[in-house]
């Protein structure tokens, strides 16, 4: 369904407040949650304004070009685009990012990691850390680091070159392009020269969807989010058991691994951990829902 388009002669009804209006209603109609959130975003895209100037300006005429402009988006909203992808970026810890469909959405829980890492490293006596990303998307942990800790030495990978090429935009866009080392490959793979010399620091937030989470997540996900940044094998912890059993082979002593969790994964990645003599687990981080989320342990022995 799409929104009617205002003729010119009608221009009493064409009006930020009556646009406006109809999209709530056509959102809402088809099931689409924070409708009018999204309504807001998605006109103050078009209008090239704050959403908060919307209800200041509520009477002010649209033109057919807008009104057209804003129909065919609410007309993708309604086939699931994500809203990211329709504005074209998304806010992660104090960055705005370039979002699109190279690269998955950087989601608020993915900050706990990155506020994880700064307290493990804000507590270091190391003044100048080797951090890695592995699987670094959209780049929004790296870059999220990269503007916090001048001092340290971070690297990010992926396995997608049109991740990675996205997260390369994303850092030439907040000026940090100079900050971050970019590789392409699989996990450790494009970092086999720091084996011997390993990280003070590897994060990752791995793929950990499992089949049956991934059959049951919403149409948005399915259908327009990279399938290879979320989905972790029949139970979800493919990727985790291989970055648990290879990430002692490249931390410096008494380094850190730290990585996002699927809900339901606390107490099984807890054990794979334990059962890894070269690490020790240390914590799992709740979420805002109170959901295990983020794990931390560090590399043990010499």
């Amino acid at each position: 369904m799409s929104l009617t388009v205002i003729k010119e002669t009608d221009r009493e009804r064409n009006t930020v407040r009556d646009v406006l209006s109809r999209a709530v209603f056509e959102l809402e109609s088809n099931g689409i949650e924070n409708f009018r959130h999204e309504a807001e975003q998605i006109l103050s895209h078009c209008l090239k304004i704050e959403s908060w100037r919307l209800y200041i300006e509520e009477g002010r005429s649209i033109t057919l070009e807008e009104e057209a402009e804003f129909s065919r988006l609410i007309e993708e909203r309604l086939d699931h685009h994500p809203l990211a992808y329709i504005r074209g970026w998304a806010g992660f810890y104090n960055l705005v990012l370039k979002a699109d469909k190279r690269g998955l959405i950087p989601r608020p829980e993915t900050e706990i990691l990155v506020e994880q890492a700064l307290a493990v490293l804000n507590r270091s006596p190391v003044s100048h850390p080797d951090v890695v990303d592995l699987g670094c998307g959209s780049g929004s942990i790296s870059l999220a680091l990269a503007g916090e800790l001048s001092g340290a030495k971070i690297q990010a990978s992926d396995t997608s070159m049109e991740a990675l090429a996205l997260a390369r935009e994303n850092a030439e866009d907040l000026g940090l392009t100079n900050r971050i080392c970019f590789r392409q490959g699989d996990l450790f793979v494009p970092w086999e020269d720091y084996k011997e010399t390993g990280f003070d620091l590897i994060l990752s937030n791995p793929p950990y969807l499992s089949d049956q989470e991934w059959d049951q997540a919403p149409p948005e996900v399915r259908m327009y989010e990279p399938a290879g940044a979320l989905r972790g094998g029949v139970n979800g912890l493919d990727v985790i058991r291989r970055i648990i059993e290879a990430s002692p082979g490249y931390l410096k002593p008494g380094g850190h691994l730290i990585f996002e969790i699927g809900a339901d994964q606390g107490e099984v990645v807890r054990q794979l951990v334990d059962e890894n003599n070269g690490l020790k687990f240390s914590r799992i981080t709740k979420d805002y829902s109170n959901r295990d989320r983020v794990v931390v342990a560090n590399k043990v022995g010499q």
